[in-house]
């Protein structure tokens, strides 16, 4: 059989047969890759280790009829630090789930996806900032990737500039931060936003049950986090700002789900949790 190597991260997975396990790779080179680890649930195997979730590993493929089938693997990085932290262990497998869903949107990125998926998991591996900022940071720019990004600085209603005196919500459908004369019109009216695009003036639907109230402060950990161009080494965040973090990841979080059109179960039991 045809082989080939390929740098991948491993995402998901499930057994198969007795003792196979099938990986769901996200690879620099080919996006998402379905393949079997051959003996990788048996006791001591040598693939067992390697095919372990988040590993990332230096893979020899072999062309197969449904799977690709993993020849040789050689293990690059492990984040074993992640694994003994809950929250930082729910937020990274919270990165793999979403690759596997929209994995298939990044294959013209793919190695750029690659290398940004691996910076994110060292960033939760080896600093101290706090794991929500970087989980928010991760999606904004996951977003952005697939075409997606909330507009965060102007009214998606008005196109007016937001600031802490007139912001109001988030409009999961319209993509954005909506100010408050927009967002008691919507209410009002349950119609009316007219969103200025490329090839005119439409109208669409209004404030209703995809509508989230944004504090300022939430709002502005929103904006530092699309902002952030690089990964300070420690954090300084008092508890208050830490929990307008947690509240504006899991704004963007309910985004994500309304795009993926679906439920993401990696962080629930952070969310059920006195960790947020």
């Amino acid at each position: 059989m045809p082989t080939y190597p390929v740098h991948a991260v491993n995402v998901a997975s499930f057994p198969l047969g007795e003792s196979d396990k099938v990986l769901t790779l996200f690879t620099a080179e080919k996006g998402l890759v379905k393949a079997v680890a051959k003996g990788a649930r048996k006791p001591g195997s040598k693939i067992g280790g390697r095919a372990d979730l988040l590993n990332v590993n230096k893979i020899l493929l072999a062309t197969g009829k449904t799977f690709e089938i993993i020849n040789q693997a050689e293990v690059l990085e492990t984040f074993s630090r992640i694994r003994m932290d809950l929250e930082r262990l729910s937020y990274s497998l919270y990165y793999a789930e979403l690759t596997t869903i929209f994995g298939q949107g990044l294959i013209e990125e793919s190695a750029a996806y690659f290398v940004y998926l691996v910076d994110s998991l060292r960033a939760q591996n080896e600093t101290k900032v706090d794991p929500a900022f970087l989980a928010l940071r991760f999606e904004l720019n996951l977003l952005d990737m697939l075409g997606y990004r909330p507009e965060l600085t102007v009214c998606i209603g008005c196109r007016s500039a937001v600031s802490d005196y007139i912001i109001a919500g988030f409009h999961y459908e319209l993509g954005g931060i909506v100010c408050e004369r927009c967002h008691t019109e919507g209410k009002r009216t349950r119609h009316g936003y007219k969103i200025a695009e490329d090839e005119g003036i439409y109208e669409t639907a209004g404030v209703d049950k995809l509508d989230r109230h944004v504090t300022p402060l939430v709002w502005k950990r929103l904006v530092l986090a699309a902002a952030e161009t690089s990964i300070p080494a420690v954090e300084n965040d008092n508890e208050v700002v830490r929990r307008a973090t947690r509240a504006a990841h899991r704004l963007i979080e309910g985004y994500v789900e309304y795009r993926a059109g679906k439920r993401i179960k990696s962080l629930e039991l952070l969310n059920n949790s006195a960790l947020l």
